[in-house]
């Protein structure tokens, strides 16, 4: 999603055709041969020997540079048609023997009723389960819990003074490990190379599937496609920052994401979450909604100017413009999934994924830093937008004093992205350079009532 990047056609190694090498004469066809592993012409000027070295055999083999240099990558060969007929049914075979493994809806009933029985009385967020009790259940319980029954298990658990743990707790820890484990397995059937990531197809095919039984009553089958865009770019946001084309479904079952997601699974969403969850039909239909609506011509893609409407035309001029220099664009316009990233970004300031997107676009000079004359531009750029909204002109000199005071940098007067991150205010900072609402907001909090934002 990056910018291209412009390379010179000259390239610094000189051609196997290049004769500007003094001590190889070509004219006469007796200097050595491109590939010739074993002439006895030197290939180049390698300076005076050193004193006391041994002298050099002129006749020895040159190595090749096959010899020299290690590989570092060998492609995978393609399996033939039988050992990929063996790959399918053996990992077809570990999935059933995986899911049989997992516990149904009545084998937590079960399990509940052995905890409450072996454990103390009491309230169930009260319950306490010793070691010994814990063997007892492992003992009584068939085959499929005993993984759930381990001594480094017991020892997750914080104990009290008599050495007891939670039955509550424990009985939770089993609930998310299942959960766990049976989205690894629904996962997994979309790893098509079998490599532990997901790419953005594979992605793509599994929110497609999920679709049915997630709680989306007003999206219709005809904006299925948006829906999942919306979806995955989310997973993309934030498990792929480097835009590698892949997702580790490891960092996937533990994220927050999934989780979010999963919440639509639930009969009953209180409208607040159903509000504040990216993948609910509200939100999806108000940011595709946002997008046509700045969508003037309705041409599918975003211009500058037309995206300079978005959030009521609070953000600068010169945070747009290095939107547009930066990241992935088409003809000059951005696409639905470019939108995205900024939204993300933008609704999601603090996180350290949409300040990293963020200094990118701050960074004017692309020196890896932000100094006094950047930090600036940056803000003369937002007393502009405060001043055509009506705003009086703040202070150039205090505000940049200020982010600085606030960045803490490691250097003195250049800020880096790690500076932002550890300093525990980096959203704060990229919204006070990049949107006049933004520092009205935090020049006024003293004066805001919070349960009024």
């Amino acid at each position: 999603m990056g910018r291209q990047e412009h390379h010179d056609d000259q390239s610094p190694l000189p051609s196997p055709s290049d004769n500007s090498n003094p001590s190889v004469d070509s004219s006469n066809g007796t200097g050595p041969r491109n590939g010739d592993a074993h002439s006895t012409e030197p290939t180049a000027n390698m300076g005076p020997q050193a004193p006391g070295s041994a002298s050099t055999d002129s006749s020895a083999p040159v190595p090749s540079s096959l010899d020299v240099i290690p590989r570092f990558f060998v492609k995978k060969p393609k399996p033939g048609p039988l050992q990929e007929a063996v790959q399918v049914a053996a990992r077809a075979a570990f999935y059933e023997r995986e899911k049989d493994l997992l516990l149904t809806n009545e084998d937590l009933d079960m399990l509940w009723d052995s905890l409450c029985e072996r454990g103390t009385d009491g309230p169930d967020e009260e319950r306490k389960l010793t070691y010994t009790d814990f063997l007892a259940i492992k003992k009584k319980l068939p085959e499929k819990f005993h993984r759930y029954f381990r001594a480094n298990t017991f020892l997750r658990f914080v104990p009290d003074n008599y050495g007891r743990i939670s039955v509550l707790q424990f009985f939770n820890y089993v609930l998310r490990k299942v959960s766990l484990m049976q989205a690894r397995l629904d996962i997994s059937v979309y790893d098509g190379d079998h490599d532990g990531y997901l790419t953005e197809d594979e992605m793509q095919e599994y929110i497609s599937d999920l679709i049915p039984s997630l709680k989306l009553g007003s999206v219709s089958r005809s904006f299925h496609k948006f829906y999942i865009c919306t979806a995955v770019r989310k997973f993309i946001f934030f498990l792929d920052p480097l835009r590698r084309g892949r997702i580790s479904i490891q960092s996937i079952l533990l994220s927050p994401i999934l989780t979010e997601l999963f919440e639509l699974r639930e009969p009953e969403l209180p409208k607040d979450f159903e509000q504040s969850n990216w993948f609910s039909s509200y939100s999806t239909l108000r940011i595709y909604g946002q997008f046509l609506n700045l969508d003037v011509d309705h041409n599918g893609m975003l211009s500058r100017k037309e995206l300079a409407k978005f959030n009521n035309s609070t953000l600068t001029d010169v945070y747009l413009d290095r939107l547009f220099q930066e990241y992935q664009t088409y003809n000059s316009e951005l696409d639905y999934k470019g939108y995205l990233d900024f939204v993300l970004a933008t609704e999601n300031f603090s996180t350290p994924e949409a300040i990293a997107y963020s200094f990118k676009l701050l960074d004017v000079k692309n020196q890896g830093y932000l100094d006094d004359f950047t930090i600036r531009l940056l803000f003369k750029a937002v007393i502009e937008k405060m001043v055509a909204f009506g705003h009086e002109a703040v202070g150039v000199d205090d505000v940049t004093n200020e982010v600085f005071d606030m960045a803490n940098p490691a250097t003195p007067n250049k800020i880096t992205l790690n500076d932002l991150l550890k300093c525990g205010v980096g959203g704060t900072i990229v919204n006070i350079l990049t949107d006049c609402r933004g520092f009205w907001t935090y020049d006024n909090r003293e004066n805001i009532d919070p349960g009024s934002k």
